[in-house]
């Protein structure tokens, strides 16, 4: 099931507990109405003499009747309430489970990062955003430029741990407002909301004084050597255009990075990035 169709169930299903939620509403304001009515009846009939004659028995009788009446009343309600309840309590498994699938089909298993189904829904709510409160948007996109070398020579594995490694710093780096997304197999994309290019410069920044000491701190078995480029969204602009913008100032830029390193190679060292992504 694709994300409209997700979004859509998940709506009809929050559409029917409200709807339980009001008929459960009035089905106790109906009980209590019907209470008092009952109560009052009881005690007109049961105690119109009191304590002046005694009653009646055809009194005590319509009495017992209208007590037996509300009780039997009242298992009614319980048994609807009841109902009610399993139908609130099969909605609420229903939709954990429907948001449970949903989120699972937007999470990419081995970097546990969201993919690229993701941005179809989070880039058109924040270009929204964006323009109407008239913010910024930077993209950085993120390419593991050793991934295909490491795994010609070391396998599958390393090239798999390289790529959660990479998302694991990426996600430790930057605010917990950007997002980050795997968008190809060996690239992320960082969306940066009320963010412009000169902001995303100085978060690129950040990132590259963050690499060394957490591969320190990860003691990981290779350094990432990322290639990275940025382009920036502002109001009126296609936003789609600026992603390819970012890809095409990734490829276009061929400077060689930190290289990585596995067990048994040496490093070399000396990392330099671009924020337009393009050589110098």
């Amino acid at each position: 099931m694709d994300p409209e169709n997700w979004q859509a169930r998940s709506g009809q299903l929050n559409q029917q507990m409200a709807a339980i939620t009001g008929r459960d509403l009035k089905l106790w304001v109906f009980t209590v109405v019907v209470v008092f009515i009952l109560a009052g009846g009881v005690l007109l009939v049961g105690f119109s003499n009191f304590p002046w004659e005694k009653p009646s028995r055809s009194t005590l009788e319509l009495s017992i009747s209208l007590v037996l009446l509300a009780l039997i009343f009242a298992g009614y309600v319980f048994h609807r309430r009841h109902r009610y309840t399993k139908t609130r309590e099969e909605l609420i498994r229903e939709l954990i489970y429907s948001e449970r699938i949903q989120s699972l089909a937007l999470i990419d298993p081995l970097t546990q990062t969201f993919n690229v189904c993701y941005l179809d829904q989070v880039l058109p709510r924040e270009v929204s955003r964006a323009n109407r409160h008239g913010h910024a948007i930077s993209f950085m996109l993120i390419e593991v430029a050793g991934w295909a070398k490491a795994t010609q020579r070391k396998g599958t594995l390393v090239g798999d741990q390289m790529l959660a490694g990479a998302a694991q710093f990426l996600k430790s780096t930057f605010r917990g407002s950007d997002i980050v997304l795997r968008y190809g197999i060996k690239r992320f994309l960082v969306i940066m909301p009320e963010t412009n290019e000169r902001q995303a410069s100085c978060a690129l920044q950040r990132m590259l004084d963050r690499l060394d000491p957490w591969h320190l701190e990860s003691n990981t078995p290779f350094e990432l050597d990322l290639r990275v480029s940025i382009a920036a969204y502002s109001h009126g602009a296609d936003a789609n255009a600026v992603l390819k913008l970012a890809e095409k100032r990734l490829k276009s830029d061929q400077t060689p990075r930190s290289e990585v390193h596995v067990p048994g190679e040496p490093a070399r060292s000396g990392l330099e990035v671009h924020p337009s992504g393009m050589e110098s």
